[in-house]
């Protein structure tokens, strides 16, 4: 003890040259998504012509997850929107909005992410209801 307090923060202090070197890694999962591509119905484009990009993002979003699953119903959880920077509210304003277009069908579930079907429109603008 040099005359300094032993209490002294510069006493505490590392070398910057001592710290491990660090930086942001994604999960792998997030990572491998620049690889995937959606592919979208003439018909739901043409349905989502004036829709905002908060809702084509979830759309496209949804399509994907359609294909994934094999056509089951999706179960649409906060934490990959989150990801994708869409917000509960978003959320919940862009399913509303595919609703009323007749691109899904919204089953609201008390305390629980809602299930989402998607309704494959037909070119003559008849509805072919899909799981």
């Amino acid at each position: 003890m040099m005359g300094g307090s032993p209490f002294d923060l510069k006493n505490f202090r590392l070398d910057p040259e001592e710290l491990p070197e660090t930086r942001a890694v994604a999960p792998r999962k997030i990572e491998r998504r620049h690889e995937h591509f959606v592919m979208v119905p003439w018909t739901w484009v043409e349905a989502l012509s004036g829709a905002t990009g908060q809702t084509w993002h979830l759309a496209m979003h949804l399509l994907y997850l359609r294909w994934k699953g094999k056509g089951a119903p999706i179960k649409l959880a906060n934490g990959m929107l989150k990801i994708d920077r869409i917000s509960r509210a978003s959320k919940w304003r862009a399913l509303a909005e595919l609703e009323r277009r007749g691109l899904i069908t919204v089953e609201r579930r008390p305390k629980r992410s809602p299930l989402i079907r998607l309704n494959m429109l037909q070119p003559r603008g008849m509805f072919a209801f899909q799981s």
